[in-house]
């Protein structure tokens, strides 16, 4: 029998509880009486497993029910899954105001239909982006995703539940790469004329040092009339190194002090704030490798790069970051294409194509080994 999945993304552990249960008793079952499977966020899912067992705990539903076989932990988080949501840019994934909810009612759960669009927004093919959802959804479901499909009697459906419950378990069963927040930065090498300027006060720390030391050489020969007023040779050579060493380590590390100084108040100063600006932004609206290279591109090349250039003496950088970053990633959101979720068909033609990949990399690594 076809199993059902849901997918249920709440703003809290409890209301994901709420969603599943209709006073104490399950409200979504299949057909033979056993618990839908519900994925939920990932940031939600252990806040709602002890939700529940705290439930079941105080009688207030079924003793025999498991939380954990009941829900499934997705890969995103409820607020990544809101703002695909509301973009409006995924069809079949909804928000509903009435209840802040996150739902999906396509086969491939919320994980999986949310890596499809991102491996289509990030310019793979449809094949791809089919075998990374498949994957996907595979890895919060298990062997549940196989049952869940309509599989006619010319497959074998024990190896797709042998390929289910092998990738479930483990991350070497296929060579495909599932989306995976990166962090990012802004090239340092572009900011070219302070490189110079900084380079050029960190050759001459050196000199600076040696100039520390024939200054107080020069001091030490004038209060002591060149060693006349010191009858002793040995504690006047002694005197000469000392005051020479102290001389040049002190003009050596003022010296650094106002290298440090300078650098906090050039463009680095502005890149770090960029830095933590674009980790934010791609990880809260789950931008692909391929939408932060070019926000990156955008903000360092053109009226961008003289704009961040002119900000060494802006008031407020942390805003004037914050609003051309947002300006952007905006840019970049607003040209995301619409995407169809693939049909039922096309999932099990391209599971099929994953198992018997997965059947002949066994078949390839069994005779390796008998060699």
């Amino acid at each position: 029998m076809t199993k059902i999945l849901k997918s249920k993304y709440n703003s809290s552990g409890e209301r994901c509880v709420d969603s599943c249960l209709n006073y104490g008793e399950l409200r979504f079952i299949n057909g033979d009486g056993s618990p839908i499977n519900i994925e939920i966020p990932i940031d939600k899912y252990d806040e709602a497993i002890g939700d529940f067992e705290d439930r079941i705990k105080e009688g207030m539903t079924q003793s025999t029910l498991e939380p954990k076989k009941i829900f499934k932990r997705g890969r995103f988080t409820y607020n990544q899954a809101k703002i695909i949501a509301n973009e409006g840019k995924v069809k079949g994934i909804d928000f509903f105001e009435i209840d802040g909810s996150v739902e999906t009612e396509h086969i491939l759960g919320m994980s999986g239909s949310i890596e499809y669009a991102l491996s289509i927004w990030n310019g793979d093919s449809k094949e791809d982006a089919l075998k990374k959802s498949i994957t996907r959804s595979i890895k919060v479901f298990g062997e549940e995703f196989i049952h869940s499909l309509d599989l006619d009697n010319t497959v074998d459906k024990s190896e797709y539940i042998r390929f289910a419950n092998n990738l479930h378990s483990t991350n070497s069963s296929i060579n495909i790469d599932l989306y995976k927040y990166r962090d990012h930065a802004i090239d340092e090498e572009f900011y070219l004329e302070d490189k110079k300027n900084y380079d050029k006060i960190n050759n001459v720390k050196l000199a600076l040092g040696f100039l520390g030391g024939a200054l107080a050489f020069f001091i030490l020969c004038a209060i002591t009339q060149y060693g006349k007023l010191i009858n002793n040779s040995v504690i006047y050579l002694i005197l000469n190194i000392v005051c020479i060493a102290l001389g040049a380590l002190g003009a050596y590390k003022g010296s650094r002090v106002i290298l440090n100084k300078y650098i906090k108040n050039t463009n680095k100063e502005v890149m770090q704030m960029f830095n933590e600006e674009v980790e934010r932004v791609s990880y809260e609206n789950l931008l692909t490798e391929k939408e932060i290279y070019i926000i990156l591109k955008n903000i360092t090349k053109g009226e961008f790069s003289q704009l961040l250039l002119d900000m060494k003496g802006s008031v407020n950088k942390k805003i004037s970051s914050v609003n051309i970053v947002n300006k952007e990633s905006k840019f970049i959101l607003d040209a995301r294409r619409y995407v169809i979720l693939p049909s039922e068909y096309e999932i099990k033609q391209a599971l099929d194509s994953l198992v018997n990949g997965y059947k002949e990399k066994l078949d390839i690594e069994y005779n390796v080994e008998n060699v």
